[in-house]
């Protein structure tokens, strides 16, 4: 049974792999910046961020499904449920809703909706060019996924994201499905409290523009009047894989401190690093701070740098809250406030 585990493992991390290579260096670095769906890329879950993104080896539950969804089997509650919240600027406001399960031997499945708002947005035309007729709009902006993640042994853990990326303007719309894979190893090289995380994340199909709104309106030299598509760009979805490591170390029966760290490779910017720690008091108080380094990118193009955090636990009869906050600061804009509840039951 052993070797089988072993077999399994090695098996699904080559794949991993593959799938990523194939995905990141399919192009050329022509293609850095014209992403589609750079929703996907919009962090949720105030605990992992607080850390910088970085814990992507023992990340869990339903925290782990936007960074790792191999976590989701680490779930500790027969059911669970999260809801978290960041405004990034001006009035564009991300939501998130999340619900998990375990299902014994099966494993855990879990289902999320992350939505961005717009605000209203002054609606402009040729012969209004400053939106005085006063009407508005706002664009919709979901991502919805199905989770699926087990444990294959003790120490091994799979999971599996699938995700329809929707978008929408008024008479124009886009839509893509795309998956995260991922893996983590528990107790690496027999080590207690070494774990490693790898994820390939939005490997999927490409994303353009359709609609009605995307027809010219053209007269023909016999006066005739007709309608002729707009064409417009297909552009891959912004792929990555991430490889992290990450050392929990009890430094007494109340305190412990976890440390972070890894490699994110990117198909459409340049790769970054990321670190992150997080401090366990009781198991009841955190403390969570992170920083993010671009390779090869100047500082004016840089937008993050560093996060911090904190979270509480508290339970109530036979339900279970964590409260958790983030910040992440930003060059350019005020910067992000992520709140996040979770409740096990």
């Amino acid at each position: 049974m052993r070797n089988k585990n072993i077999f399994a493992f090695m098996t699904f991390l080559l794949l991993l792999v593959l799938v990523g290579v194939h995905a990141l260096y399919a192009g050329d670095p022509v293609r850095i910046g014209t992403a589609a769906g750079t929703q996907l890329l919009v962090p949720v879950g105030a605990r992992d961020l607080g850390m910088g993104g970085a814990d992507l080896a023992t990340t869990q539950g339903l925290d782990a499904i936007y960074w790792n969804p191999a976590g989701l089997a680490k779930m500790n509650y027969r059911a669970a449920a999260q809801f978290s919240t960041m405004q990034i600027f001006n009035d564009v406001k991300v939501n998130y809703f999340a619900i998990g399960a375990g299902a014994g031997r099966f494993g855990s499945i879990g289902i999320t909706l992350k939505t961005i708002s717009f605000g209203d947005i002054p609606v402009t035309t040729n012969e209004d060019y400053d939106g005085i007729a006063g009407q508005t709009y706002s664009p919709t902006f979901f991502t919805l996924g199905l989770t699926y993640s087990r444990l294959l042994t003790e120490s091994i853990l799979v999971g599996v994201t699938g995700k329809l990326v929707s978008e929408s303007v008024p008479r124009a719309s886009a839509s893509s499905l795309a998956f995260d894979i991922g893996l983590q190893y528990y107790n690496l090289g027999q080590i207690d409290g070494l774990n490693f995380g790898i994820v390939v994340k939005n490997i999927g199909t490409n994303m353009q523009y359709s609609g009605p709104g995307l027809l010219d309106r053209t007269v023909d030299n016999l006066g005739r009047v007709y309608f002729k598509d707009r064409p417009t760009i297909s552009n891959q979805l912004p792929a990555a894989v991430e490889l992290g490591i990450s050392y929990k170390r009890a430094i007494n029966e109340q305190n412990s401190l976890t440390v972070s760290g890894l490699f994110q490779n990117n198909n459409f910017e340049n790769d970054c690093f990321k670190f992150g720690a997080e401090y366990v008091f009781n198991n009841l108080f955190f403390l969570r701070g992170g920083y993010l380094h671009n390779v090869n990118t100047d500082s004016k193009d840089v937008l993050y740098t560093f996060t911090a955090g904190a979270g509480i636990y508290y339970k109530f009869g036979g339900t279970n809250l964590m409260f958790d906050y983030a910040f992440r600061n930003s060059q350019y804009f005020d910067g992000n406030n992520l709140f996040s509840l979770t409740l096990g039951f």
